[in-house]
């Protein structure tokens, strides 16, 4: 039996057979493997982003499975990979959908407990020494300091990843958040151009929102220089748009009507295990163990081209658990800094809306007062939130978003209207340091990981520590939100201006990142893994730079790159 076929066994895969297609006596599979052109592990943004471009550009053939994309989640929107926001109940109550989020986010790396009770009496079961009071339960890593996790740091295992709850929103990078990119400048617009078409950013969605206009008109004039403007949300009108309500862009909609092609198949609950290298060149990939979580069955995907979108920390986890580990696999992560508070607006401000001499506003505030004359506010019930941002500048290098938004944080609460509370979220970027990262178990060839998160695979675990440079960024980021807030109202009630636990902004970036030097890059500029034909990354973690601006978009940029490059590679392949 060989290494590779007994660390297989460990994960509980079936007996080896003989494959049809190509030399894999030393890998198990089932006795038929599923044949595809392209084989995606993710069915979030960016490997959407991948399915799009390959099922619109790549001339494809016709049959089913063209495109197989395995997701570790469950379909859970009546739409495939749909924003759950979407839902009437959401947008009719936006803090509700806080416990969508929580209940979608399942933490990374939680250290463990201390079990001692001392007050615990009677025959109850404690640890049998002192040496063992650390219980290692379900999601624990006895592995993680506290002094240098990510401790906030969460994935969502679902049809659409992400995009299922993201906020959407899609600002440009600055030049300064692009400085070791691979690529040029002006491929890069041209990439964010096509990506924002694909999940359909628009700026103006909120524009006749009373709210949104009295927000941005109050920064604009206290801080004329900032260039105050609206968020670039993926958002569309609603179809009855007097309704209020608008259409949050999932990975759905990158898809288009690609989804209900034959040729794609997303197949949920489906554990992508490993990545099988062929035993003769090191340099292809010859097929992916797959498991079905359902039946705890093992199966093999053989694909002409193969691309792994899991997010910042699943896409490095199943590289290593596959044995390829270049070095800067996990390493130069950078995660953002968050400062966060609410406000009420204050109280002269709802006075200039009921005071307006704007015609539009009028004529909405006598509709509403006429519906309902006991409510003390002259705002609409659905007058739409407001969606403003400070960007990213070289004075100011962070980026800040103030508007009303449902997080895993920071719902309103039963005391204060929603109406009048306005939520401040500023990201900080981190410097870029070789020893920040992620790693996993250690792990022998031809033994399980010593320990394993949820679902079996290998346990991440962070080393990541804030720079001097970073914390002195961060109180001037602090300082800025302070003042900003304090020109808009009051400090709401528990939610006065902190700084978050790390790892909450969930912008991972660097984990896999690109370059153009396999000893500081995982991938080259069109995120081909170094050394691999056949292999290719895409997420958050590709993303080389120091970002404080939100990440989507720049990943969806180089997933369209990467997605030109295995179409070359396809075309060559058949040729």
């Amino acid at each position: 039996m060989s290494s590779q076929e007994a660390r297989f066994i460990d994960f509980g895969s079936p007996p080896a057979v003989q494959s049809r297609s190509c030399d894999t006596s030393d890998v198990p599979s089932t006795p038929t493997p599923i044949q595809c052109d392209v084989f995606i592990a993710g069915s979030g943004p960016i490997g959407c982003t991948y399915a799009r471009e390959i099922l619109e550009k790549g001339n494809l053939s016709s049959r089913p499975n063209a495109i197989y994309m395995a997701e570790i989640g469950a379909q859970e929107s009546p739409v495939v990979g749909g924003h759950l926001k979407n839902a009437v109940k959401y947008q009719k109550d936006i803090d509700s959908f806080v416990h969508v989020i929580q209940g979608a986010l399942q933490p990374v790396s939680i250290p463990v407990s201390d079990t001692h009770q001392s007050t615990l009496g009677g025959d109850s079961w404690t640890p049998p020494n002192s040496k063992q009071t650390e219980l290692v339960i379900c999601g624990q890593n006895p592995q993680q300091s506290r002094f240098d996790n990510l401790g906030a740091t969460a994935v969502t295992r679902a049809v659409g990843g992400m995009a299922t709850h993201w906020t959407c929103a899609c600002p440009t990078p600055h030049s300064e958040e692009t400085t070791q990119s691979p690529v040029e400048r002006n491929e890069l617009d041209s990439l964010l151009t096509r990506a924002r078409d694909l999940v359909k950013v628009d700026s103006t969605v909120f524009d006749e929102s009373i709210r949104h206009n009295t927000v941005k008109d109050i920064l604009t004039d206290s801080f004329p220089n900032r260039n105050i403007r609206s968020i670039p949300l993926a958002v569309q009108r609603h179809a009855k748009s007097k309704s209020g309500f608008v259409t949050w862009s999932g990975s759905n909609t990158i898809l288009g009507d690609y989804v209900n092609d034959s040729r794609l198949t997303i197949a949920s609950e489906q554990r992508v295990t490993q990545l099988l290298v062929h035993p003769n060149a090191p340099g292809i990939l010859l097929g992916v163990l797959v498991r079905d979580l359902r039946t705890d069955n093992d199966y093999l995907v053989q694909a002409k081209a193969y691309i792994v979108a899991c997010g910042a920390v699943c896409t490095p986890q199943l590289l290593y658990n596959s044995g390829i580990r270049p070095p800067a696999l996990g390493r130069y992560l950078t995660e953002q800094s968050m400062a966060f508070c609410q406000i009420v607006l204050s109280k002269k401000y709802i006075e200039s809306i009921e005071n307006t001499d704007n015609p539009i506003w009028q004529a909405l505030i006598k509709q509403h007062r006429a519906k309902h004359p006991l409510d003390p506010l002259p705002i609409p019930f659905r007058d739409m939130d407001p969606q403003v941002m400070i960007p990213y500048s070289r004075e100011f290098p962070w980026h800040a978003q103030i508007h009303r938004d449902a997080f895993s944080y920071g719902d309103v609460g039963p005391r204060s209207d929603p109406r009048v509370v306005v939520d401040l979220r500023f990201f900080g970027k981190g410097d870029i340091v070789a020893e920040n990262r992620v790693d996993f178990s250690n792990m022998k060839p031809d033994q399980r990981p010593e320990h394993t998160d949820l679902y079996g695979m290998p346990q991440a675990t962070f080393h990541v520590v804030r720079t001097d440079a970073d914390r002195d960024r961060d109180q001037k980021m602090m300082n800025d939100m302070t003042n900003v807030a304090n020109r808009l109202g009051g400090y709401l009630p528990g939610s006065t201006p902190q700084f978050m636990e790390p790892g909450l902004a969930m912008h991972i970036t660097g984990t896999t990142r690109i370059g153009n030097d396999q000893q500081t890059s995982v991938a080259n500029s069109c995120s081909r893994v170094w050394g691999f034909a056949n292999l290719w990354v895409g997420g958050n973690n590709v993303i080389p730079d120091s970002t404080a601006s939100n990440p989507t978009l720049t990943s969806m940029a180089y997933a369209l790159k990467g997605a030109g490059n295995v179409i070359e590679y396809l075309q060559r392949a058949r040729s």
